[in-house]
């Protein structure tokens, strides 16, 4: 048999498997040992005796262990080909109560991928044996690696998840090119027989022995012993486990209804327990952050502060006071100023005294501090109707669109992001990157709120901007044939001839794009009123310089009613390599 120091033999016999231990700290050497002395034979009955999680939760941070048995393996040999193995683990969730008769592609939904730290130590356990073909060897090499089990895409009745591990060899670049770059026969291996032996003695060949292997024409049998090289290991089957989501959280946000210099937004934030767990939870950790903006704690009291003690079905209302930086003299007064508010929550669920699994909550929201309306304007009265009429007026000072020196507000500040309100009672800012590189597509966000009293269904185009044709008005130019043959008091003057127009569209030079639109067809709501959508238009620039878009059109599915938008973000494009100097252009 070849021997395991070749790179391709390393991994003939071994077996991969995965296992999530119960308790978080637990001693799997002392565990697999118990085991190997009670007579466990294979991998999965080894494991067996190890305790394992039978509930995982969303939003956990897991730690799995991935088991690798190697079958007469020398200590030489491991040390030189562990360091180039590569473990990776992939984390499916799953309906396993589906048939393969209902459904023949089960549902699946890849949840995590990660690879083992290549230079973090493994547990190795040898498990030395006597057989009747003689004595031999079984090593384990055991892995962690932590997992971050995320909510899955799709919508799956009973979930639960499944780790499916694989192991690669990626051998030395030397020692693979000389195993496969070996294409002459063997040693004392018999060549194929020839199969147009008997016509060596043809005269028509001229001295030419023909030669045709018979093994082109026979059905090789191969050998019980596979010469090809093992590189690669894979899992046979997963474990299912069942999971549950552990807690839910949400943010609603309350405008304050008093009137101040300065937008504020009242945030709620709500941490629920779900009904599923039969334990208690510690909700430890609530971290928000405002991009351009101050958060105060309004909820700080003993007990409702983290940390907190949640039973199942308890509810946890932490209650922020946000505030922009800006005030309302730096702003136009129909501008809606949008904050991103970054979220992070962390809870303990305590499971049993030895398993404590860590839950994390991680997302961004949008945070709307457009001006306050006044609540006192009003609905329209019987003597005056008018259907663009809108439902209240901002309350802001005479003075907020220019600051107190009286000289206008500098829009370089604004660059990045472009506010407008329409007639229709649609608030609408959109925000870039401060620079885009040539060939290297970018995006703009774009957030919507519905200020009407009616829902609303858009499409969005982006309307590129083109270059204006020759603003000269027409003059006749009657052609030398036509002079010729007509008769000046019975044949007008031609108004134009079809040489002239031959020759004009002969003239005419072709535009060049130079920025293309890859969002062709994008489409806002319905949205009900008071309610937002966030969405992306991509873009591709073509030329160095400062560009611009004509407009952003809204069309109203419903009425196809348009509504342009010329008040964009600027695009300055670099070429490439130059994307990190900064440029500022006045307005």
């Amino acid at each position: 048999m070849p021997s395991l120091d070749v790179p391709g033999e390393f991994l003939r016999h071994a077996v991969l498997d995965t296992v999530v231990p119960h308790a978080s700290n637990i001693d799997l050497e002392a565990a697999l040992t118990s085991a190997l002395e009670d007579g466990a034979d294979d991998l999965s009955s080894v494991l067996s005796f190890i305790p394992q999680r039978s509930l995982l939760f969303f939003d956990e941070v897991c730690t799995a262990r991935v088991v690798l048995r190697l079958a007469n393996c020398s200590q030489n040999s491991l040390k030189a080909h562990l360091q180039n193995l590569e473990i990776r683990v992939d984390v499916f969730a799953i309906d396993p109560a589906e048939t393969v008769a209902e459904n023949p592609t089960p549902t699946r939904d890849l949840i995590f991928s990660g690879v083992v730290d290549s230079q973090a130590d493994p547990l190795v356990v040898v498990n030395e044996f006597e057989g009747e073909t003689g004595g031999g060897n079984h090593v384990y090499v055991i892995w962690s690696i932590e997992t971050f089990l995320k909510r899955p895409r799709i919508r799956i009745q009973h979930p639960s998840v499944i780790f499916i591990a694989s192991a690669t060899l990626n051998p030395t670049e030397t020692r693979q090119a000389d195993s496969r770059e070996d294409v002459y026969l063997p040693s004392l291996v018999p060549a194929s027989t020839n199969v147009l032996q008997p016509l060596a003695s043809d005269a028509a060949f001229d001295h030419k022995d023909p030669f045709l292997p018979a093994s082109r024409l026979l059905r090789v049998v191969p050998a019980q012993y596979s010469e090809d090289p093992i590189y690669n290991v894979h899992q046979e089957s997963g474990h299912p486990t069942r999971i549950v989501p552990a807690a839910s959280a949400r943010i609603r946000y309350s405008r304050l209804n008093t009137y101040s210099g300065r937008p504020t937004t009242i945030a709620n934030l709500d941490f629920e327990v779900t009904p599923f767990l039969n334990c208690e939870v510690i909700f430890d950790k609530a971290d928000l952050h405002l991009s351009d903006g101050l958060i105060e704690a309004l909820t700080d009291a003993p007990g409702v502060f983290p940390p907190v003690t949640c039973r199942p079905r308890d509810d946890i209302t932490l209650v922020y006071r946000l505030t922009p930086e800006y005030g309302l003299d730096s702003i136009p007064s129909t501008t809606a100023m949008v904050s991103m508010l970054d979220i992070s929550l962390e809870a303990v669920v305590n499971v049993s005294d030895n398993c404590n699994p860590r839950i994390l909550m991680q997302w961004t929201a949008n945070v709307d501090f457009s001006m306050a309306l006044n609540p006192t304007f009003g609905g329209p009265s019987q003597a005056l109707q008018r259907n663009n009429r809108p439902a209240s007026l901002p309350m802001i000072p005479s003075h907020a669109n220019t600051p107190s020196s009286g000289v206008p507000a500098n829009r370089s500040s604004l660059r990045e992001r472009a506010y407008s309100t329409t007639d229709l009672g649609m608030t609408i800012s959109l925000s870039g990157p401060p620079s885009v590189e040539v060939g290297k597509p970018f995006s703009w966000s774009v957030f919507i709120v519905n200020r009407s009293t009616t829902p609303r269904k858009f499409a969005m185009i982006a309307i590129p901007r083109r270059k204006r044709s020759d603003p000269r008005g027409h003059v006749a130019r009657p052609s030398s044939s036509s002079m010729s043959n007509r008769r000046s008091d019975q044949v007008a003057e031609a108004v134009t001839d079809d040489n002239i127009v031959h020759a004009l569209q002969k003239s005419v030079a072709g535009q060049e794009a130079e920025l293309v639109c890859l969002s062709t067809d994008v489409r806002v709501g319905a949205l009900l009123p008071g309610t937002c959508f966030a969405t992306e238009i991509k873009f591709l620039p073509l030329a160095v310089g400062s560009l611009r878009l004509e407009c952003v059109r809204l069309v109203d599915v419903n009425t196809n009613e348009t509504t342009d938008i010329r008040d964009l973000p600027d695009i300055l494009s670099l070429g490439k390599g130059a994307a990190g100097v900064s440029i500022h252009l006045g307005s």
